[in-house]
């Protein structure tokens, strides 16, 4: 079991890693081991389209794709990727899925992927909007702080209106986003809710 746990963890943490890697240097097609780099990108989920993009990148310095060492090696990458116990881990780690698992089990890996991804970008949203609100809160303790000293460089009672005016403004503009970012942040925790919950019955 910790063995199963540990082997996932590292799929998913070396497919994370991999992921900005797109294309490749000339160094790299010179020294490829095209059974190896295309175990990577099976590890990591890429599809075929994958290969026409190194082949491109490896072409420019004559360096031909060994295609079939690639394959091999594609092909025993995703089956370490495909496993099912791997969908949640990436989607709680804010992955992607291409659809690149055989037809017996992309179904079920993308229904669980999708659930764990949601609760990902929920609880994105979640920070997001309570880093807004923190924020908004802020600004408005800040304009409170500066009413006095703006009233004190106001000279006449003219331009202290004005000041006051311009700060009810400040505040009322303030309280409106604070509102509104209240609304979302309570719509989406009660969404992250059911999330979670629908994700806790996949385990």
């Amino acid at each position: 079991m910790i063995v199963n746990t540990i082997r996932v963890a590292l799929v998913v943490a070396f497919s994370l890693l991999l992921v900005s890697c797109a294309t490749m240097s000339p160094e790299e097609c010179k020294v490829a081991d095209w059974r190896e780099v295309g175990q990577r990108d099976g590890l990591n989920g890429k599809t075929l389209s994958q290969l026409h993009d190194r082949a491109e990148d490896c072409a420019k310095v004559g360096v031909a794709v060994n295609t079939q060492a690639y394959t091999l090696g594609r092909n025993l990458g995703l089956r370490s990727y495909c496993r099912l116990e791997n969908a949640v881990p990436l989607g709680l780690a804010g992955g992607s899925y291409a659809g690149v698992c055989p037809p017996e089990i992309d179904q079920l890996f993308q229904q669980r992927f999708q659930v764990a991804r949601s609760v990902h970008d929920l609880r994105n949203d979640v920070r997001n909007l309570d880093e807004r609100t923190v924020s908004l809160e802020r600004q408005l303790r800040e304009v409170n702080h500066s009413e006095e000293k703006r009233l004190k460089e106001a000279s006449s009672d003219e331009q202290r209106k004005k000041v006051r005016q311009s700060i009810d403004d400040e505040r009322r503009h303030i309280r409106g986003e604070l509102s509104d970012t209240d609304r979302q942040l309570r719509r989406k925790r009660d969404e992250l809710r059911s999330a979670e919950y629908a994700l806790g019955n996949l385990r």
